[in-house]
Order: C-alpha cells, then structure tokens, then sequence
C-alpha cells in the first residue's frame, strides 16, 4: 500500500532534539506569519493575501502533525500511523471550512471589486517567500525522516505559491486591475483544497488499512 505517514527516525539522541528544535523553530516561524499575513490581508482588502495565510496554515498544521508523528513514533507501545491518521481527519475539517469561506469571500470580490494594497500584498507576500525558505533551510539537514523530507518539500514548493501573490501585488500596483486578487485567491484555494483532499485521501487509507 502506498502511505505517506511513515515514522523513520534520525540515528541519535542529538539528531532528534536537533529535529525537535528545527519543527518548532519552523511552526513558530509560521504561525507567527500566518496571523501576520491575515491581518495584513484584513487591512489592504486583500483576499489574495487571506488565502495565502490559509496556506500557510496548511504548513503549520503539515509541521505540527509531522512532529506529533516523530514522538509517537518513539513510543512503540502506540499506534503511531492511526492516531497521526485521526489527527490529519481533524486539520482536513478545519482546512475545508478554510477554503469554503476563502472562496465565498473570493466570489463576493467580484462583485464588488474594492480596491487593493498592491504594495501591501508583494511585500508580505515576500516575507512568505523567507519565511517558508528559512522553514525549508532548517528541515533540509535532517531529510532522512521521511515525514520530514515531506515536510520539506512543502515548504520549498509553497515559496513558489508566494511568488505568485509577489507577482500579483506587483501587477495590481502597475495597472489598477484589483480583479486580480480575487483571481489569485481562487487559485490559491484550489490548490488547498487539491492538498486537504491528498491528505484526507491518505488519513482514510490509514486508518481502514488492514494491519
């Protein structure tokens, strides 16, 4: 069967705190920005930018289920792969009801298309960039855990998700089109809800796998 919720874990007591400290570094990093770039999108009227915290919310929750899979997986008195499959049942609600409200407020922008920060959105956007390269640069070092590796992954692709929102800003700036943001929101609830499926799709294999 084909499982992403494998539980390998790095040679040595000192590799594993130093993985410790590196996920909590990385989901401090994130949740900080995630209220950041909520806030920011609030204030400039930027959907673009609100999703773009929902995303990042997927990282945070991504992290936060890969490093309750590392101490689990240390515990072998517990079904680690099962309860790591309830918790992901738990954060695939709490991202669809993310993107049910992330497309009606996307819809309603078109509508009435207010107008945008463009600013706002690329500067912000761009410290996504950092935040999820620093996130990437941490995790890199320890990719022989497999749940790490692909926690990596995600944060060196979701750099490319804010480069998109950079651009967007950039061109809203340029040329006064602010229908462009709720274009960008769309997209960018597209792909969570491509991931939270993904992820709802494995916890459900996980947990009617017959052992």
């Amino acid at each position: 069967m084909h499982d992403h919720h494998h539980h390998e874990l790095p040679a040595g007591s000192a590799d594993n705190a130093a993985l410790r400290r590196a996920y909590w570094i990385a989901i401090a990093l994130n949740f900080a920005f995630v209220i950041v770039e909520f806030l920011a999108g609030r204030i400039s009227h930027s959907v673009g930018l609100v999703s773009d915290a929902g995303h990042k919310m997927l990282d945070v929750l991504t992290l936060g289920m890969a490093l309750v899979g590392f101490h689990l997986a240390r515990r072998p008195s517990l079904d680690a792969r099962r309860i790591s499959a309830v918790i992901a049942l738990v954060n695939t609600c709490v991202l669809l009801f993310a993107v049910f409200v992330i497309v009606r407020e996307s819809i309603d922008k078109f509508s009435y298309v207010s107008p945008v920060d463009g600013s706002t959105v690329s500067w912000i956007a761009a410290l996504g960039i950092l935040v999820s390269g620093l996130s990437a640069w941490l995790l890199m070092r320890h990719r022989g855990d497999i749940n790490t590796r692909a926690a990596f992954l995600h944060m060196a692709t979701d750099s490319l998700l804010s480069l998109g929102v950079v651009i967007a800003g950039i061109v809203i700036n340029l040329t006064g089109l602010y229908i462009i943001d709720p274009i960008i929101s769309l997209v960018i609830a597209a792909v969570i809800l491509f991931n939270t499926l993904r992820l709802l799709a494995d916890a459900l294999r996980t947990l009617f796998h017959k052992a």
